[in-house]
């Protein structure tokens, strides 16, 4: 009898942690693969032919990019934007049925799916009408649980002067909501080319960082940021799209 409510209870547990979505939130899902030995391009074409087949529409798009460095390297990320909650009420048995039969031979999962928040009042020359970035770096934090006023303050602040120095660049962030440590943040930067377009800016980054936010601001808000993080709690990584991946959206 103590088993069937202990389970009960950690069933409606569960049932209420995932109804506390917020309604308005936007939510993107991540996934990682690694293709099997002499498989890459075999693996490149079936997850393409998946990809044109059921993910076209806005609400359902996918976007690979290769990691290019670092210990995930030659590893494929797939992710899935502009998530509702209740998108994940739809049935996708179909779509991961054909994944299972026509593709997953070709690859192995690094993990498993993960759900992200985006954290929108840290968007930085974002378009959700344009296309994606040819580069990303991407940046994974880890942060204190009781820190996070001190990181959130940091990744707008900074986001505001990236916004005035690379008006060619674009950033996005966002917080894990399932799938691992809730305190773990990535933090994507994309643009087209590395050679960067010249800002017309007169001051240094710390220099237009304390006029727009006030005398010492800069060594301030750094030296706390930095505490804000774990032991190894940064991590950079550099992607760029598989172009001949990408789906004709409808």
């Amino acid at each position: 009898m103590k088993k069937v409510t202990l389970f009960t209870l950690l069933l409606s547990l569960s049932f209420s942690v995932f109804g506390q979505r917020n309604e308005k939130a936007e939510y993107w899902n991540t996934w990682h693969y690694q293709p099997k030995d002499g498989m890459t391009q075999k693996f490149e074409a079936a997850a393409a032919a998946k990809t044109e087949m059921f993910n076209t529409s806005p609400n359902n798009l996918i976007v690979t990019y290769k990691i290019m460095t670092g210990d995930n390297a030659g590893v494929y990320e797939r992710i899935m934007p502009f998530q509702t909650p209740a998108d994940y009420d739809k049935d996708k048995s179909k779509e991961l049925n054909y994944w299972s039969s026509n593709v997953s031979k070709y690859c192995s999962p690094k993990g498993g799916q993960q759900i992200w928040q985006r954290l929108k009042w840290a968007d930085v020359n974002v378009s959700e009408e344009a296309n994606p970035s040819k580069h990303l770096v991407k940046t994974v934090f880890i942060v204190k649980q009781d820190q996070s006023d001190h990181f959130y303050r940091f990744i707008e602040r900074i986001g505001k002067v990236q916004g005035k120095f690379n008006k060619d660049m674009s950033s996005i962030t966002l917080r894990l909501h399932s799938g691992g440590n809730r305190n773990l943040f990535v933090r994507y930067v994309g643009f087209e080319k590395h050679e960067k377009e010249p800002s017309g800016i007169d001051n240094t980054w710390e220099e237009e960082y304390d006029e727009m936010f006030g005398w010492n601001s800069w060594t301030n808000d750094i030296e706390l940021f930095d505490q804000s993080l774990e032991m190894w709690g940064r991590q950079n990584e550099k992607l760029r799209l598989v172009e001949s991946m990408l789906p004709s959206v409808n």
